[in-house]
């Protein structure tokens, strides 16, 4: 036993090793590359008629690109949908869906979740989904208790989503997302659509905030150029629409200061409180649901959760298909530390502590799975700030690096290696708990 900067490690070697961050870091785990979908770039109709262009940016904004240079999902690893009726006939999930219950059509809002998280890739129609191999099971939404989830997960789901909110949290459903987790079954949930300047970050919807679920909520993807995501009010006050990193939808502009200042619109984020994980897009996102019920394409204008929850979904399910080994318990972990963190924005700044992790990186996080469970792979965890939340973290490969990244406050993280964990400059580790960090080598693990 050893004491490092009042972090306790059980040890039976850590090598606080210089090691070069280049070698051979995820190069041995990634697959050839895939070619694009053919259903990426273009819109096209069931008799294969092209309708128009699709502009899918958010998908590179996110690294799912990358995330299929790994895997596109498997039928044997399904996803659960609790969000209303998807059409199991229609092109993009005929074949691969299962419906347990009928339910409300809900214009479509079943059909554009799910298209989000599992469509069916490469079929010249409709688009891609995250993980477009995936199978899909559906059942009814919106009761707090959650024994709909049972059905799902007893019909296979690995991973469910939950695109519908309640003010209502219960002990039951509580007691139903304990019983998912110990059951190998992750839960993603939208935050909300309850904005700052109503709540102030202070109100908690379900089934989002319950302990072990992956709450999400939204974030600006699109524009680095702040002249690019210029608009103009009829007034002609000028505002930014979509402009990366920054929560919400919209910010107010300042040309009078140098760079120039940016102040977000209260009023345009999502719910953002201390219980949301990650955040991903939902303005600019095409709404497949529109496409289906009305056949018109068109892009969100506005920032509902709904249409985020299904990026984390869908990427779960990448990351359970390309390692079904995988522990539901450490899924939530893996996609906080590859988050892409957003502390540093200045308009962010209000609303800190509210928005999690940051922006969700769907082919960082499969890029650290696949060293972290590849023999010969070296995994660098690195540019993330944890300031609360329990991380647990398993590794099978040959060393983790850990670099420039942070744990502290109320965080806790534990680390267990079969080889090497190597901490490099940047890397602090003091959270109010001294043993809060516990860093173990146990070259007895297995990934079974």
């Amino acid at each position: 036993m050893m004491l490092i900067n009042n972090v306790l490690v059980r040890q039976y070697y850590i090598s606080l090793l210089f090691l070069c961050a280049t070698q051979g870091v995820f190069g041995q785990n990634k697959l050839a590359k895939n070619p694009m979908p053919n259903d990426f770039y273009t819109l096209r109709d069931a008799s294969g008629l092209l309708i128009d262009s699709l502009d899918l940016g958010y998908y590179d904004t996110l690294g799912i690109p990358s995330a299929w240079q790994h895997t596109t999902g498997t039928q044997q690893v399904i996803v659960g949908l609790s969000d209303a009726a998807v059409d199991a006939n229609q092109l993009d999930f005929v074949g691969k869906t299962r419906v347990l219950r009928n339910v409300d059509w809900q214009n479509g809002h079943g059909m554009g979740v799910a298209a989000i998280a599992v469509a069916q890739g490469n079929n010249d129609f409709g688009i891609p989904g995250v993980c477009y191999e995936c199978g899909l099971v559906t059942t009814n939404y919106g009761n707090p208790n959650l024994e709909m989830l049972l059905e799902l997960a007893d019909a296979g789901a690995k991973v469910i989503n939950c695109s519908w909110v309640t003010s209502v949290g219960t002990k039951r459903g509580q007691e139903v997302i304990n019983t998912l987790l110990d059951r190998g079954v992750v839960v993603v949930a939208g935050a909300g659509n309850q904005n700052w300047a109503t709540n102030k970050g202070q109100k908690n919807y379900y089934p989002a905030s319950y302990e072990g679920v992956i709450s999400v909520s939204s974030v600006m993807y699109q524009h680095q150029n702040w002249q690019e995501a210029l608009k103009y009010e009829d007034n002609g006050k000028p505002y930014v629409e979509n402009m990366w990193g920054m929560v919400g939808r919209t910010a107010e502009i300042n040309h009078k200061k140098a760079g120039p200042e940016f102040r977000i619109y209260p009023q345009s984020t999502a719910t953002l409180n201390t219980q949301v994980d990650l955040l991903a897009p939902t303005v600019g996102v095409m709404r497949y649901s529109k496409w289906v019920t009305q056949d018109t394409l068109t892009y969100n204008t506005f920032q509902g959760t709904s249409t985020a929850a299904p990026f984390v979904t869908g990427t779960i399910g990448l990351m359970f298909s390309l390692c079904p080994e995988l522990q539901a318990k450490e899924v939530e972990t893996i996609l906080r530390l590859t988050a892409k963190n957003i502390d540093h924005i200045e308009a962010n700044k209000p609303f800190k502590g509210h928005y999690g992790a940051g922006m969700l990186q769907s082919g960082a996080a499969l890029d650290l799975i696949a060293a972290l469970y590849d023999g010969l792979g070296i995994a660098i965890i690195k540019d993330q700030i944890i300031d609360r939340w329990s991380q647990r973290l398993s590794a099978f490969n040959r060393a983790v690096i850990l670099k420039d990244i942070a744990f502290t406050d109320e965080a806790a993280f534990e680390l267990r290696a079969k080889n090497q964990i190597v901490l490099k400059p940047g890397t602090r580790l003091a959270p109010e708990n001294k043993n809060g960090i516990r860093l173990t080598i146990e070259p007895e693990m297995s990934p079974r």
